[in-house]
């Protein structure tokens, strides 16, 4: 028997519903659903986020916070900030690429506006691969973006107005003019897999393609001066401070340290594998960061062995003998590194390690020698263990307030002492009235303080109910370090602080108790 609904009584409903109830959205906490894409600006201090969404949040100081969404429900796969102009530039898997601009509004904050937006069209009847965007580099002029593709072509857009400069594409057959015939022969080019600028000469540009050829692209002359011939498949390439040397990743776990010589047709200087000789995964990405003591920093995602390890999320860093492979609960997005150096420094002399996953965001301090995480001030996993239950304390005696901060120091001690590396900008919400605390229950057993107050849900203090029910379970923390002599040197990392383990959940919690 069907049942009909009245839908004059509904209507009714709702309409007493909007009289009686509203809902403002005023602030988010917690940790963005399904992140895809991670930018990093050196001179704005500020990191951007995208989402599988199609929404993006830029992130400075302490409640720093500007969000934008695109009319579009693709995800954004890339974001690049447009060097020292305010604005950026966003990639959505729809091959669509957008111009987003930081602006004042009249009552003085900060918003984004979406300035225009472009999609990169092929010759009538070629395949949507020869345009799909692969590769977002934009130049340090400001002019002008390179966008490289499945197809292997490299175009040239003027910005802000992206008319496509059809003169100056990097085209299949300019690049293999001086490729030895039997390496030309042998393989086609693929798609491009990086674009990276000589950080010493603007007019230079490698491009890397996914079957191993690198080049060194001269802007000027509009020719390859440099072929750097891979063997292996192609997932990265960096250089180095001084623009005499550059790195490449590959697809069997490897990294090559080419020179950037007189020669045209360089040999590599060295090919490691880092947690070799048994086959190992790819390294999508590679940096290397040159440090005023002369031995630099070489951090990469990936190169696990991949029988043993291969389904771990890891981000290695190798300084001098020292190497950690932090590994993660969930898989890496992207990283980036902040330095100290400024661009017209000879060194970088990297100071913090900011990693992407797809749970958490992790800080990890390089400065100190132990390398701990740098605690977090936001985009805190609020979901390390499921909650149960939550309750919400307005006003809290300040005396309270201060004994809570007080013993939650007592828990942070693992954490460095460096402050949060990202910034930017400065906020311009008053000072709280009141003192807000939340409580959440955990399944893991532990409840959870939190501030509140305001833009921020920091947290404050951490009570664990282990030692309050007997249970079988194994107490024991299972994340703290590796022993020094196992390898790979493997280290847990958290975004939140350490959960132990427990076998009863908090199923509810209350403020009787103050």
């Amino acid at each position: 028997m069907k049942r009909f609904r009245r839908h004059g009584n509904e209507l009714h409903r709702e309409r007493i519903k909007q009289d009686l109830f509203q809902f403002n959205k005023t602030v988010e906490h917690g940790f963005p659903h399904q992140p895809s894409a991670l930018a990093y600006s050196p001179s704005l201090q500020l990191m951007a986020i995208g989402s599988r969404s199609g929404a993006f949040k830029i992130y400075g100081a302490p409640e720093v916070e500007i969000m934008a969404l695109h009319d579009e429900t693709a995800a954004v796969t890339q974001i690049h900030f447009l060097p020292e102009q305010g604005q950026l530039v966003t990639l959505l898997d729809d091959n669509s690429l957008h111009l987003w601009k930081l602006k004042k509004s009249s009552d003085g904050l900060s918003m984004l506006k979406r300035e225009s937006h472009f999609e990169l069209k092929g010759q009538p009847g070629a395949p949507p691969s020869v345009t799909t965007i692969t590769v977002v580099l934009p130049h340090s002029s400001g002019d002008v973006l390179f966008l490289g593709t499945e197809g292997g072509c490299v175009f040239v857009v003027e910005q802000p107005s992206f008319r496509e400069q059809e003169a100056r594409t990097i085209t299949h057959e300019a690049v293999l003019q001086n490729v030895p015939d039997d390496y030309r022969s042998r393989r086609s080019l693929g798609s491009v897999e990086a674009l990276q600028e000589n950080p010493r000469n603007p007019q230079q540009i490698l491009v890397g393609y996914s079957r191993g050829l690198v080049i060194l692209w001269d802007l000027q002359a509009s020719q390859a001066t440099h072929h750097f011939l891979g063997d292996q498949q192609l997932e990265s390439v960096a250089w180095q401070r001084d623009g005499r040397q550059i790195i490449s990743s590959h697809s069997d776990g490897s990294f090559h340290q080419w020179p950037v010589s007189n020669d045209r047709l360089p040999q590599p200087l060295e090919k490691t594998v880092p947690y070799g000789p048994y086959p190992c995964k790819a390294i999508p990405k590679i940096t290397w960061l040159a440090t005023k003591q002369r031995t630099p920093f070489i951090i990469f995602k990936g190169g696990m062995p991949r029988a043993s390890y291969g389904d771990r999320h890891c981000v290695s860093v190798l300084h001098g003998s020292k190497q950690i492979a932090f590994d993660f609960t969930s898989r890496v997005i992207d990283f980036f590194v902040v330095d100290e150096g400024g661009s017209e420094s000879d060194c970088d002399d990297p100071s913090a390690l900011v990693v992407l996953a797809e749970e958490e965001l992790v800080a990890i301090d390089l400065k100190t020698p132990s390398w701990p995480v740098i605690q977090s001030p936001y985009l805190i996993p609020l979901h390390c263990s499921a909650i149960t239950c939550s309750h919400h304390v307005s006003n809290i005696p300040i005396k309270l307030w201060e004994r809570i901060i007080a013993a939650g120091s007592k828990q942070m001690t693992h954490y460095s002492s460096k402050p949060w590396p990202i910034d930017g900008g400065y906020s311009t919400a008053p000072e709280p009235l009141q003192r807000d605390l939340l409580l959440t229950g955990h399944e893991d057993g532990t409840i959870r303080f939190w501030d509140a107050s305001g833009v921020c849900l920091k947290p404050l203090y951490k009570l664990s109910t282990v030692n309050v029910f007997v249970t079988d379970a194994d107490h024991n923390d299972n994340l703290n370090q590796s022993a020094e002599d196992e390898w790979p040197p493997l280290r847990k990392v958290h975004g939140c602080a350490l959960a132990l383990k427990c076998g009863v959940s908090v199923s509810k919690v209350n403020s009787n108790g103050f």
